[in-house]
């Protein structure tokens, strides 16, 4: 195989690999050192060549072999920078928050997580009184297990509906002025399960004439634990600056049962069931989107990694989600 490198008035060089019987293929590059002569030989050129090109343009594949005859390959796409943003090959499918392309009007989703099956009914962690720290305040009422929770006809609570990033066409939002209130009364968090906008105040408030902790276990974020005075009523702010995958753990570890489950995203398109398992999300880009349906108490916390729901502008799109009864992996 002969190598030719050829100077061109634009400043690229011409690179022509000559294979023998009339066949060879050029390619374009900068920065290559030139030759001594028109024709290099191919082992003394092989030695820069693979280099030289894989600085200058961007590869597919890039495996020479010298000394194997007429056996090489080289599938080389050029580079050239224009500006425009690069294209993402993050396997994330694209998806990135805040894209300029307009989305062809929205639509609005009702969801309603749906039990298959018979639904269990979970225990209170303590009746009234059971409680054996600080029982005069944890004590005074029943601490619920709030685990699972499902109505009458399997509508489940605490289910996370959620995009893990924003749809293409998407407007790029702003996190909320509005704080989200999380409180402590009763010895228990409320809510069970909150989602927040990246850069949106979380208010850690107390309504219990005790001492509480929230200690928190983010996959991104940086961990919060801090004490919550008795009573405090104005609250201890809290800022999540980036999106997490999925929801994690909030604890209090002065009193060990009290758990709930945060989930900042940086944008506005999810949701958390109610008590009848229902979730309205507005506002929502047209077309198909694939939504993670997460729960504390399914194997693996996924009831669905994907559920694709099909969203037409300027209408409301009802769906059930159905919980497979063998997605619950209780204790």
């Amino acid at each position: 195989m002969t190598v030719t490198s050829t100077m061109r008035t634009s400043g690229l060089q011409r690179i022509t690999l000559s294979r023998g019987r009339g066949e060879r293929d050029s390619y374009y590059a900068s920065g290559i050192p030139r030759a001594s002569s028109a024709h290099t030989n191919s082992k003394n050129a092989l030695a820069w060549l693979p280099a030289a090109l894989c600085g200058s343009l961007v590869l597919v594949g890039c495996g020479f072999e010298p000394g194997g005859g007429a056996s090489y390959r080289a599938t080389v796409v050029p580079r050239f920078d224009t500006g425009a943003s690069a294209v993402d090959l993050s396997g994330d499918g694209g998806d990135a928050a805040g894209t300029e392309a307009a989305a062809e009007g929205f639509g609005t989703i009702q969801a309603r997580v749906v039990f298959q099956g018979n639904a269990p009914s979970l225990a209170p962690l303590f009746a009234k009184g059971a409680v054996t720290k600080d029982t005069a305040v944890c004590g005074a009422a029943a601490i619920p297990n709030e685990t699972f929770i499902a109505s009458a006809d399997g509508g489940v609570a605490n289910v996370f509906v959620y995009l893990k990033k924003a749809p293409r066409g998407a407007p790029k939002s702003s996190p909320p002025e509005e704080p989200v209130v999380f409180d402590q009364k009763g010895c228990r968090f409320i809510p069970h399960a909150i989602i927040a906008h990246t850069g949106q105040t979380v208010l850690i408030k107390s309504g219990d004439a005790l001492l509480h902790n929230t200690h928190t276990y983010p996959g991104r974020n940086n961990a919060l634990n801090t004490a919550i005075k008795p009573n405090d009523r104005v609250g201890v702010p809290l800022v999540y600056s980036r999106r997490e995958n999925e929801p994690f753990r909030v604890v209090c570890d002065i009193h060990a049962w009290m758990s709930a489950w945060h989930l900042p995203l940086d944008h506005p398109y999810a949701g958390v069931t109610d008590g009848n398992g229902q979730v309205t999300i507005d506002n929502v880009p047209a077309g198909k989107h694939s939504f993670t349906i997460w729960h504390e108490q399914a194997a693996g916390g996924y009831v669905h990694r994907r559920f694709d729901i099909t969203v037409t502008a300027d209408s409301v799109t009802e769906i059930e989600i159905p919980y497979p009864a063998e997605s619950l992996a209780l204790p």
